[in-house]
């Protein structure tokens, strides 16, 4: 049986796995997220919520539905373990249909600007309606090495909505720059340009890792970011509004990495005079902050991985201390310290945090103001 076949047999009992009443505490707060502003007012609507808790959301273990059915289905060949996990790589967008080809439709996506061969567990006839020109707000999931499957219900558009679906191709690029980055030819520039901006960041500031006052912090970056805009021939930023946790701080570190990108790390002074001095932990201030930087699910391991470079023997002792492990040794443990307390960092490859322009976002905003 192709992959095709197996796909319309193992969708259905996927999806009444994940609403058959077993998940419905976690499904009925995904449906109250989705339908905060009012039901859905179309079956496409209806049906994003479903295919989204069932292949992406976390569950309280960590694994999805899609992971649960899997494991709780040992009769699965190795042909299906891998097609339903493949689900979980879904590719989102606005696709306009290229061509008809038999059983499956070509489609370009704006989002991410490449084109896929889709195919339909609805049978032959599903694209019938369809016709170069049209577009498909939807998603696809994998099908085997080069072809893809509608996931859920797309909703279908005349050729004449593309003004209106152009924006909406813009904003999810915008809002989740890793679905552009599906694309190699712009993952590649995304990344030249964050070595661009890395190189004026230190040209301005001397170095890649710059402290100073929380207070500081906007006049400074403002500073920057003015340079950078001369440099590229565009606008200056405005004002610069900043979380109150970094005002307030007596120090703040701004560090741009080649991989993460820029950040700004609040109280890194004590942090630094931590490491620096690691009998320093006896005082709650310091330990306080080595902990919140470690535990921090949502901090970098950056700011600890550039100060542990610096000394590996002071980070074993700065760990030795605050975890009472006497015999912790950075070398050998400090990559899975981090693994253990940051998973969701390591869950991937590292992404650039600039964005390239794709062509919907260029035309969604127009041509830069004279």
């Amino acid at each position: 049986m192709d992959l095709l076949a197996r796909a319309c047999v193992l969708k259905p009992g996927l999806v009444h796995y994940a609403t058959s009443g077993r998940f419905a505490g976690e499904l009925t707060a995904v449906l109250a997220r989705f339908f905060a502003d009012g039901p859905a007012t179309d079956e496409a609507g209806a049906a994003l919520p479903v295919d989204y808790f069932t292949l992406q959301h976390r569950l309280p273990g960590g694994d999805t539905v899609v992971d649960r059915f899997v494991a709780e289905h040992p009769q699965l060949d190795e042909t299906d373990r891998e097609l339903l996990l493949g689900w979980k790589d879904v590719v989102e967008g606005v696709f306009e249909v290229v061509a008809r080809e038999g059983a499956a439709v070509r489609l370009f996506n704006l989002v991410d600007e490449l084109t896929y061969r889709v195919f339909s567990d609805l049978g032959d006839d599903a694209f019938e309606p369809l016709a170069a020109g049209m577009y498909l707000v939807g998603r696809l999931v994998p099908l085997g090495r080069d072809a893809w499957l509608i996931s859920g219900t797309p909703a279908v558009h005349t050729a004449e909505s593309r003004a209106a679906l152009v924006p909406v191709a813009a904003h999810i690029a915008l809002e989740n720059p890793a679905y552009v980055f599906r694309n190699p030819d712009a993952l590649a520039r995304a990344w030249r340009m964050t070595a661009d901006q890395r190189r004026c960041f230190i040209a301005h500031f001397g170095t890649d890792l710059v402290v100073m006052p929380g207070d500081d912090v906007a006049r400074r970056l403002r500073a920057y970011l003015t340079h950078q805009a001369h440099r590229l021939g565009g606008q200056p930023p405005g004002e610069i509004e900043l979380p109150a946790h970094v005002t307030r701080a007596r120090t703040v570190a701004l560090i741009f990495d080649e991989a993460d990108g820029l950040g700004y790390y609040a109280d890194f002074g004590l942090l630094q005079e931590a490491f620096a001095d690691p009998r320093l932990l006896v005082r709650r201030q310091y330990r306080d902050v080595v902990t919140a930087y470690l535990r921090g699910e949502a901090v970098s391991p950056v700011p600890i991985a550039r100060l542990a470079a610096r000394d590996p023997a002071k980070a074993s002792a700065v760990f030795a201390r605050l975890l009472n492990k006497p015999g912790f040794d950075w070398e050998r443990s400090g990559q899975a310290l981090l693994r253990t307390h940051k998973p969701g960092y390591y869950d991937g490859p590292r992404l650039p945090t600039a964005s390239p322009m794709t062509a919907a976002i260029a035309e969604h905003l127009g041509p830069p103001a004279a």
